[in-house]
């Protein structure tokens, strides 16, 4: 059994009647046995703690694997998902482009085809459209007051050189593009009949808007056109509503 005992003046020691508690107390005598057992035991716990960190450090570094394999798994997952993305995009794409290129080839042949049929020259080069009407006419708007007012302007039907046979949705934006593209020269195919100004919407929003044109005064104005098919002519045409009348029409631009 443990001894607590204190260092005495002349060497030696001796024991204290509080034990382990006494403050006096400065060594404690025990058995070879019993410090084996302690040294056992202390040894055993120092396994113990080296075990268990090691099997902490082991779990942390499969989990950092397997969170590193997990990523580069779900990293490729989506690399495929995008790589297989972008091949749907690319011959989307490719489809698209095929397509326009039918669909620019289509639009070609008919513009020559119309114009052979008209007797259009040069075929190949010539825009197709032609002013088959324009004149003055008494329109119908709303103000911002929304009270109903009339104002004059012109009305010019323009003839496209495609046949009523164009579904309308197709041919619509077509010539729409066509009218108001500008050649090389910063020129558009209105521009050639003297309207220098495009505004997309009605006469009433035009003239409560001034934002869009400093000097409206100045220009002939196209507002947003209408659209038909001439079955008896078999092309469709444009109704133009514009502020001034047409400047001379150019020759290749009339109906014969």
């Amino acid at each position: 059994m443990a001894r607590y005992v204190k260092l005495g003046t002349l060497g030696g020691y001796k024991d204290v009647p509080g034990g382990q508690s006494d403050p006096e107390c400065t060594h404690v005598i025990m058995t070879k046995k019993e410090y084996d057992q302690i040294y056992s035991e202390k040894a055993k716990a120092e396994r113990e703690v080296s075990s268990t960190k090691y099997e902490a450090e082991r779990a942390i570094n499969d989990a950092r694997r397997g969170a590193q394999y997990t990523a580069q798994q779900a990293a490729a997952e989506a690399q495929k998902k995008v790589e297989a993305m972008e091949a749907d995009l690319a011959a989307e794409r490719a489809e698209s482009a095929h397509q326009r290129a039918l669909n620019a080839n289509l639009l070609r042949i008919a513009k020559e085809r119309a114009n052979a049929d008209r007797k259009l020259k040069p075929k190949k080069e010539h825009t197709g459209y032609l002013v088959v009407f324009s004149g003055e006419k008494e329109h119908q708007f709303k103000n911002g007051n929304r009270r109903v007012k009339r104002v004059l302007l012109w009305e010019t039907v323009i003839q496209s050189p495609y046949v009523v046979d164009f579904p309308e949705a197709q041919i619509r934006k077509q010539i729409l593009e066509e009218l108001l593209r500008k050649d090389e020269d910063g020129y558009r195919l209105i521009d050639r009949l003297g309207i220098n100004g495009y505004y997309g919407k009605g006469y009433g929003s035009m003239i409560e808007d001034r934002e869009w044109c400093a000097e409206p005064e100045r220009f002939n104005i196209m507002l947003k056109p209408k659209f038909r098919a001439n079955f008896r002519a078999g092309y469709w045409e444009v109704v133009c509503l514009h502020t001034k009348p047409l400047d001379v029409v150019p020759k290749d631009m009339r109906v014969c």
